[in-house]
């Protein structure tokens, strides 16, 4: 997401959808040059999370984790050493801010957001947030796509799992409820994209004409990528580890502590020691 206003204010064309990193590092330089004093392009979401990792790793060809042979990963040190390096010369380039401010939030939401207190103008937030990050804004939000290039990468994220227990007693009113909430209009219009985007082409064409500008946004994007678009993949597993993990040598970078080719060779060792343990 960007905040539009300041954007449209610093008198820069907004981002266009669909462009590579190189140009989206591009018009971040361009865009810098127009902004605020201390107002950086772009949230540092180098290691805050491994959902954007994961997605450049699949681009470079060098998924993550996978489900091959009952859970593979063909991530390399090289993926992990470009995707440092780049965030390291951003913030070096000051399109990113300084390691202080960066690690001020913990970028989880729109309470502890460097996007939402105006220190950055272009984050990373999940397409279902997006209206809670625009009510604790007064600027308003526009939205762009991930950067394209390479293997295709884009996952249509489940945020909700709907099941029916085995022992139910009432297994067939359960699957008229599941059905009802999936693929039902009055259902869509009730949750809009409080639980993401409707899977239900149905349900996306019977509420787009009513819908808020964020989520007519939310809906312009789901039809940006779909010709880019991937199964899930799994998480890696300790994935919850590998958060927190990543995150303390993200912080090592960017505080000088660890070196880029250091702070990859961790990465690849934290990965292959969590696929086995």
């Amino acid at each position: 997401a960007y905040n539009k206003t300041m954007i449209e204010a610093a008198g820069v064309a907004l981002p266009e959808d669909n462009m590579t990193w190189d140009e989206l590092v591009a018009y971040g330089t361009e865009l810098k040059a127009s902004l605020p004093e201390g107002v950086a392009p772009f949230v540092d979401n180098s290691t805050n999370q491994a959902n954007y990792l994961s997605y450049f790793y699949r681009q470079e060809g060098t998924p993550l984790w996978t489900s091959d042979d009952g859970g593979t990963s063909y991530a390399t040190v090289e993926s992990a050493a470009k995707w440092l390096q780049m965030w390291a010369d951003m913030r070096a380039e000051g399109l990113i801010p300084d390691a202080d401010t960066t690690y001020t939030y913990t970028e989880d939401g729109p309470d502890s957001s460097a996007l939402v207190a105006g220190d950055a103008a272009i984050g990373l937030v999940w397409s279902n947030q997006v209206a809670a990050y625009q009510a604790a804004m007064t600027d308003e939000l526009g939205m762009t796509t991930l950067p394209a290039g390479g293997e295709p990468s884009y996952a249509i994220q489940m945020s909700q799992y709907l099941g029916i227990s085995n022992a139910s007693e009432n297994k067939e009113a359960a699957a008229l409820f599941v059905n009802f909430f999936v693929t039902s209009p009055e259902a869509g219009a009730i949750l809009q994209t409080n639980r993401g985007v409707p899977s239900s082409p149905v349900v996306r064409q019977a509420i787009s004409a009513e819908a808020t500008p964020i989520d007519a946004e939310v809906y312009r994007i789901y039809d940006a990528v779909a010709d880019r678009t991937i199964p899930q993949d799994p998480n890696l597993p300790n994935d919850q580890e590998f958060v927190n993990e990543l995150e303390l040598i993200g912080q090592a970078v960017a505080y000088g502590q660890s070196s880029v080719d250091q702070a990859a060779a961790d990465l690849q060792a934290l990965i292959e020691q969590l696929a086995v343990k």
